[in-house]
């Protein structure tokens, strides 16, 4: 169910970095430009249920894939953080909930209805013909093709950098895991709660022209898990891709330092 790509840090004894990718149902390639932290931490690409040929094992609940990752992380020894993207911050949120990591990364996870809302709201004022047409063939085909081609399709909802569309078109993506466990983000929001009894480095970062969700409302939701909030300028919803080298800097900062 649960692969691993590890990357060597180029510094000794360096932490773990657990790097979970976003979807649910896209693969840790999404998150590629993260490679340059490796010279500060090992990192270690997580991908699950059939993306990135992890194997797909049936249809899994949310907690269920929250043990098995759980599992992967104890496995793993030295100092660990983990760090998630959109739906991959919930899964990033449980492990340092389970206290399996020290530290939190969450970036563009919409954890409230609020934020949830206003995706949707989104999507549907800044649809495009193109985005439109790759909507319907996804709905006719239901696979990884017309999966990762829709998702290309989101344009700015997404990204601001034009190969944004590249890396998500010709992604691994697991259509299956996401028909699976998309419903999932529908009741995330007690995660906040748990979150803002955890005094530890809790980091969130959002992209200040995110047109999927709004950073005032990501600014909320990372308000009442007690992160600190970080908006970085020029960047959409894939803020490691738009601005990677900001998001390093401060992930490096927030994390090793204090």
């Amino acid at each position: 169910m649960i692969k691993l790509t590890r990357v060597p840090s180029e510094k000794q004894n360096a932490p773990k970095l657990f790097i979970i990718s976003g979807g649910p149902g896209l693969s840790s390639n999404t998150l590629r430009d993260l490679d340059l932290l490796k010279r500060s931490f090992e990192l270690m690409y997580v991908d699950i249920q059939g993306t990135n040929g992890s194997a797909y094992t049936g249809k899994k609940s949310f907690a269920e894939i929250v043990s098995a990752l759980t599992g992967v992380v104890l496995n793993e020894s030295g100092e660990k953080f983990s760090l998630g993207h959109s739906f991959g911050g919930f899964l990033a949120a449980e492990l340092f909930i389970r206290k399996v990591v020290s530290g939190l990364v969450c970036i563009s996870t919409p954890f409230t209805k609020e934020a949830l809302s206003a995706a949707n709201d989104n999507y549907n004022l800044n649809k495009t013909s193109a985005l439109s047409e790759a909507e319907i063939e996804w709905s006719k085909n239901q696979d990884d093709t017309s999966f990762s081609k829709w998702l290309s399709e989101y344009g700015e909802l997404y990204f601001k950098t034009p190969r944004g569309k590249d890396i998500l078109q010709y992604d691994k993506v697991s259509a299956r895991y996401f028909k699976d466990n998309r419903s999932d983000v529908l009741d995330k929001e007690t995660i906040l709660s748990s979150l803002a009894q955890i005094g530890s480095k809790k980091v969130f970062i959002a992209g200040k022209d995110d047109k999927l969700l709004p950073v005032s409302i990501l600014e909320n939701d990372s308000q009442l898990g007690k992160f600190d909030f970080n908006q970085i300028e020029d960047a959409s919803h894939f803020v490691t891709i738009d601005q990677p080298v900001m998001v390093a800097k401060i992930i490096e900062t927030k994390l090793l330092q204090g």
